[in-house]
C-alpha cells in the first residue's frame, strides 16, 4: 500500500521546507511506502524554487504546479487539492496543510483507521482528545459550527469536516465529483462521501495556528460558501430521499 501526502502551498516560502522535512521524517521512521506531492498554487514568492530544491534532495518529493487560470482570484484551495490528488499514485491519500497547522504525529492514527476498513478518516479538533490549539475563538466557533450543521442536516457521524486534514482511499476520490474551488472542498467531500455510503471515522488532533506567512482564510467568504454548499446539497439530499435513490452518480 502506497501513501500519497498532498500538501498545498500558496506563498509558503517560510514554511514549505520545514513542512516537507517533517513529513519525510515521519514516513521514514515508520518505514512507509510513500510519495509527497507538494502543490504550488500560483505562488509569487520563492515557494516554487524551494519545492524544486527539495525534489532534488528527496526522490519521494514530486511537486506539481498550478498556474494562473485566466481571471482566477481569491482562495483556490479546493482546486489545488483536487489537482494534487489527481496527480497522486498512492492507494491512500492524506491531505495536509502547508502552513504547519496539522500535526504529523496524527498520521499514525489516520493510517491505522484506514487499514481497519474506513474509507475517510479526519483529523478532528473537536472530538474528545482533540484540541483547536491556539486557533482564535471566532474561527474555532465557525469551523465547529460548520460540522454541527452538517450533523444536523445530514447525520454526519464525525466532529470536524471543515478541517481539510484527513486521509482517504484514492478510489473513493475517483468516484466522487467535487466542485468547490475554495475552503468548501472540505465539507463537500465529507458530505458527499457519507451520503454515497462510504465509512467515515475520525481521530483526535491538535491544531497549531500559523506563525509565519499570511493566511488566505477569510471568515465572511468561508461562511457564505459553506451556507451555499449546505443549502444546495440539502435540497439534493431531500429530493433523492424522496426518490429512494442514493446512487452516487445522481448526487
Amino acid at each position: 500500500m502506497k501513501i500519497s501526502f498532498i500538501i498545498p502551498f500558496h506563498n509558503e516560502e517560510k514554511n514549505c521546507q520545514l513542512m516537507i522535512e517533517k513529513v519525510i521524517k515521519f514516513a521514514r521512521v515508520n518505514k512507509l511506502a510513500f510519495e509527497m506531492v507538494p502543490v504550488d498554487d500560483r505562488s509569487d514568492d520563492d515557494t516554487r524554487k524551494i519545492l524544486l530544491k527539495m525534489a532534488k534532495k528527496y526522490p519521494q518529493v514530486q511537486p506539481v504546479f498550478r498556474n494562473h487560470d485566466g481571471e482566477e482570484k481569491g482562495n483556490t484551495m479546493g482546486k489545488t487539492l483536487i489537482f494534487g490528488t489527481k496527480s497522486a499514485k498512492g492507494d491512500i491519500i492524506i491531505w495536509t496543510m502547508g502552513d504547519l497547522a496539522d500535526d504529523p504525529s496524527t498520521y499514525t492514527d489516520i493510517i491505522q483507521k484506514l487499514n481497519s476498513g474506513y474509507d475517510m478518516v479526519f483529523g478532528s479538533r473537536y472530538m474528545p482528545g482533540g484540541s483547536r490549539g491556539n486557533l482564535d475563538l471566532i474561527k474555532a466557533f465557525l469551523s465547529s459550527w460548520g460540522t454541527r450543521l452538517a450533523r444536523l442536516l445530514f447525520g454526519i457521524p464525525v466532529h470536524d469536516i471543515t478541517n481539510a486534514f484527513r486521509g482517504f482511499r484514492k478510489v473513493m476520490f475517483n468516484n466522487i465529483i467535487l466542485t468547490s474551488t475554495g475552503f468548501s472542498i472540505s465539507p463537500e467531500f465529507a458530505i458527499k462521501a457519507y451520503l454515497a455510503g462510504y465509512r467515515l471515522s475520525e481521530v483526535p488532533t491538535v491544531y497549531t495556528n500559523r506563525v509565519a506567512g499570511l493566511s488566505s482564510f477569510k471568515l465572511y467568504y468561508m461562511t457564505v460558501s459553506y451556507l451555499k454548499l449546505y443549502f444546495s446539497l440539502f435540497i439534493k439530499y431531500i429530493i433523492l430521499r424522496q426518490k429512494h435513490d442514493f446512487m452516487l452518480g445522481n448526487f
